[in-house]
């Protein structure tokens, strides 16, 4: 305590020693920029990764059971093929686990076995080992969520009802793409599925087909854009700027404001309606019967109340607005009327009573609307909106069934259900998430090889507030104890094929970062060593007095040692204070190196629209470990030369 005492009195600038407050100042100062710079990266960085890892996990799910070469070498795999009840045919995991016999062979219905064929395993009592019910069986036990699933292949044709671009209606878009199955267990994939757009919903609404009703009760319609109006809309006694052609008479349109400059080769006059009458005043008036009121632009109108129909031409919209300033409310027919603000429901406590013809979740499950005449329901990731593609949209999946005399390509008929955030993974861009029926009824025609190694069946498993890697090592000795182990080979996200080396990277940059910021917090707190030298040569004669009146060498070391760790520690503090004050403002600075750049200088692609800011508690440790330390280790050096000094020698040249 005494130590600590003198060291905090040195430390307080005087008059009499500015030299030393200035060293003292600016060595504070420079460890705090570093730990400043040292939180706010890693934090960043950390939070990146996280999100990464997010989406990862939410689509692949953390860890995940394949089957090994043992189990596709085995009599229980490979028994299907000689057996009539699995049509000859080889299996997967799903139908393995749904099958109600272990063994389809039957020796009186199917032909011999080879002599080279693999010999069963069997349990004591004789009964075949069931490798899949068996470990789906041990998952349930440890409680865990799970799902199997299948990856195949195809040759996606979509036919683009309403395109971008330069294509013309009914374009066609071709692409090969992966196929994974829709895994509705999956308690994260809810968070990656977007809802329908403005442009998705009015295509719905085009081609509704019977789901008029479902899509407007799923959704909540805020404003519509109208260009023929509705008469009824327009008050009585009330005129209005409009604009009639002498060839359509009877047709008027109708600016959104009065300044709006007269069409060529029209007619600018003043519209008014009495009863179910209508004047048109110009040079001379005129009685229009039945007019036809188009507007210049497209009239935007809020929705009060909305009235739903079988068909969308009974629609009912009560709405209002204004039209040169005049305020209109009725209630109108759907008509011509297009969507321009909606907000459309995804989520639900409890399943629908009407389900929306799109993917949605509902009680933390996933599903797919049920499938209908257009075909299966399937997700697209997010990147084919940008070519055109809607809700909506139909289309085929082209495969090869391979059979004994010829090739022969198969199609499916599938609509567009939703998109999803893939993520930035190498699959994500042509992966579809399609019906289990889909997968399983390729990988009955064809094998399929992903071309990255991915397994192209397995079992997901998500960990909930698991450590992965702990439940991996619990897993593996579950089906150690059931003799299962051979068959299965257990991964966590850290070995998935398409994301290894990207983590791997994040791994080596953040350990190649750490070891950066301890060199620079190295060279930092070595200002301490010139501050402390000079406060040694200022307090020489205080330092005399205090070993003259008892003070041990290694009571005189602790105070320039101490002297050294509280500068340390009130730099980190300085440094996390301000860094947390960066955290929260990172759009601020974020939008400054933007418009400094020209151009966004973080690519929401890769980083998301806003950057991770929460504060890493890894960073937050390591500063607090490191920068204590290491300010004391650079005390010590000036510690030990006052603790030699000599008292004699110090008051004699005083």
């Amino acid at each position: 305590m005494f130590e600590l005492t003198i060291a905090f009195r040195y430390l307080i600038p005087r008059k009499k020693s500015l030299s030393t407050a200035l060293v003292s100042l600016l060595s504070v100062v420079v460890i705090s920029l570093v730990v400043w710079l040292v939180l706010v990266f890693l934090s960043v960085t950390t939070g990146i990764e996280r999100n990464w890892l997010q989406k990862l996990t939410s689509l692949h799910a953390p860890l995940r059971l394949t089957p090994t070469e043992y189990y596709y070498n085995s009599y229980y795999y490979q028994a299907d093929v000689l057996s009539s009840a699995s049509d000859y045919s080889l299996k997967t995991i799903g139908e393995k686990a749904a099958s109600l016999r272990s063994d389809p062979y039957s020796d009186s219905l199917d032909a011999e076995l080879p002599r080279n064929w693999p010999s069963p395993e069997r349990h004591r009592d004789g009964q075949l080992r069931d490798p899949v019910k068996e470990t789906l069986s041990l998952l349930n036990e440890l409680k865990l969520d799970y799902q199997d699933y299948e990856i195949s292949g195809a040759l996606l044709r979509l036919t683009l009802s309403h395109p971008t671009g330069m294509a013309g209606s009914g374009s066609t878009l071709s692409q090969m793409s992966y196929l994974l199955s829709f895994m509705d267990r999956n308690p994260r994939f809810g968070s990656l599925i977007l809802p329908p757009s403005i442009e998705d919903l009015n295509s719905m609404l085009k081609s509704g087909e019977g789901q008029i009703e479902s899509i407007l009760l799923n959704s909540h319609i805020n404003e519509v854009c109208v260009s023929s109006l509705n008469p009824g809309l327009i008050p009585e006694n009330v005129e209005l700027i409009a604009f009639v052609h002498p060839q359509t008479p009877n047709e008027a349109l109708i600016p959104l404001d009065r300044e709006t400059k007269v069409p060529n080769g029209w007619q600018m006059g003043h519209l008014s309606r009495k009863g179910p009458l209508w004047q048109w005043t110009s040079n001379f008036g005129k009685i229009i019967e039945k007019p036809s009121l188009r507007t210049l632009q497209p009239l935007a109108l809020l929705v009060n109340r909305l009235i739903a129909a079988p068909e969308l031409s009974n629609v009912q919209l009560s709405v209002k607005g204004t039209l040169q300033g005049i305020a209109l409310q009725n209630s109108i027919r759907w008509g011509d009327a297009i969507v321009s603000s909606a907000t459309t429901q995804i989520k639900f406590d409890q399943l629908p009573k009407l389900s929306p013809p799109w993917a949605f979740e509902a009680a933390g499950r996933c599903y797919l609307p049920e499938p209908s005449s257009a075909g299966q329901p399937f997700l697209l990731p997010k990147s084919y909106r940008d070519m055109g593609v809607k809700i909506g949209d139909r289309g085929t999946l082209n495969f090869a069934s391979i059979g004994a005399a010829s090739v022969q390509e198969q199609r499916i008929q599938v609509q567009v259900a939703a998109f999803y955030d893939p993520g930035l993974f190498s699959m994500g861009g042509r992966c579809l998430i399609v019906p289990k029926t889909i997968t399983r009824t390729i990988h009955a025609a064809s094998q399929t090889f992903s071309p990255d190694g991915s397994p192209t069946n397995g079992i997901s498993v998500w960990n909930g507030s698991h450590d992965t890697d702990l439940l991996k090592e619990q897993i593996e000795e579950s089906l150690r104890k059931a003799e299962l182990l051979p068959y299965w080979k257990v991964s966590t996200y850290k070995d998935f094929e398409f994301s290894k080396e990207l983590f791997q990277q994040f791994r080596s940059d953040r350990t190649l970062f750490l070891l950066i910021a301890l060199l620079i917090l190295l060279v930092a707190c070595c200002n301490i060593i010139s501050l402390l030298v000079l406060l040694v040569n200022d307090k020489k004669r205080e330092i005399a007095i205090l070993q003259a009146m008892g003070a041990s060498r290694r009571s005189v070391a602790a105070i320039f040692g101490s002297c050294g760790l509280i500068m340390g520690a009130l730099s980190s503090v300085i440094g996390t204070a301000a860094a947390i004050f960066t955290l929260n403002h990172l759009d601020v600075v974020v939008g400054f190196l933007s418009a400094l750049q020209g151009h966004a200088a973080f690519q929401p692609a890769f980083f998301g629209q806003t950057l991770p800011n929460q504060l890493s508690n890894e960073a937050l440790l390591f500063v607090f470990i490191a920068t204590p330390l290491l300010s004391l280790l650079a005390g010590l050096i000036p510690a030990l030369r006052a603790s030699r000094i000599r008292p004699s020698m110090a008051l004699r040249q005083e």
